[in-house]
C-alpha cells in the first residue's frame, strides 16, 4: 500500500529554464564557447556543487574566475537562481495532498544550496513536503544507486510503500531497482500523469 509520495524538484514541482541563466551570462560578456567549455558542454553538475563536494562560495568563485565574469557575487547568485517558474498543476496537487493527509510527502532532488534555498523562499508549496532528500546533503546524485539507499534511510520509508515521481526515465529506472514505485512525469502532459497517479493509488486502495 502506498503511504509515501516522493517528488523530484526540477521539471516536476518547478520548471527549469537553464536558457535564462545562459542568456544572463551572454549579456555579461561570456561567449557560448567559453560557457560550453567551462561547464563541460553545459553540465555544471560535473563541478560537484550538487553532490556537496564544494560550497556555494567556492562554486561562485570558480564560476566568476573560470568564465571571466566581472559580476558581483550576489548578482551572479541571482542570475543562477533566475531559471525557475512554478508548475501550477503540481502546486495544486501538492496542496491537495497536504490537506488530505492520506500520504506522507517528501522530496528527492539533485539540487544545490543556492537553488534550494531560493526555491523554498519563492514557492511555498515546496515547504508542505515533510522532509527533503537533497543530493548535496546526501553527497550523491541520481541515478547512482547510493542516493536511493541513502534516501530510503534518510526519509525512513519502505520502498514498496513509496511512489517516486521524476521527469527522467533513468532516475525512475534506478529507483525501481530498490522496489520503489515510480511515475515518469512529463510536464507537457499533466493529464497523462494524473491518470497514472490515480490508477496506482486506486489499485493500491482496492487491493488493501
Amino acid at each position: 500500500m502506498i503511504k509515501n509520495i516522493i517528488f523530484d524538484l526540477g521539471n516536476v514541482l518547478v520548471n527549469v529554464e537553464y536558457e535564462k541563466f545562459i542568456n544572463k551570462l551572454l549579456t555579461n560578456g561570456v561567449t557560448e564557447e567559453t560557457y560550453s567549455n567551462f561547464f563541460k558542454g553545459g553540465n555544471y553538475r560535473l563541478m560537484g556543487y550538487e553532490s556537496g563536494d564544494i560550497t556555494s562560495d567556492e562554486f561562485i568563485t570558480k564560476c566568476l574566475t573560470g568564465l571571466g565574469l566581472k559580476m558581483e557575487r550576489n548578482d551572479f547568485a541571482e542570475a543562477f537562481n533566475d531559471m525557475f517558474t512554478e508548475i501550477e498543476l503540481m502546486k495544486i496537487l501538492v496542496k491537495k495532498l497536504s490537506e488530505d493527509k492520506k500520504y506522507r510527502l517528501f522530496l528527492l532532488s539533485n539540487t544545490s544550496p543556492l537553488h534550494f534555498e531560493y526555491i523554498k523562499q519563492k514557492y511555498d508549496y515546496v515547504n508542505l513536503l515533510e522532509k527533503f532528500a537533497l543530493s548535496y546533503e546526501l553527497n550523491s546524485l541520481k541515478p547512482d544507486d547510493i542516493i536511493y539507499e541513502r534516501t530510503i534511510s534518510h526519509l525512513g520509508v519502505k520502498p514498496e510503500e513509496s511512489l517516486f515521481i521524476d521527469d527522467l526515465e533513468e532516475n525512475c529506472t534506478a529507483a525501481q531497482k530498490f522496489g520503489i514505485n515510480t511515475i515518469c512525469y512529463d510536464k507537457n502532459d499533466h493529464k497523462k500523469f494524473v491518470m497514472e497517479f490515480d490508477d496506482i493509488l486506486d489499485a493500491e486502495t482496492s487491493s488493501a
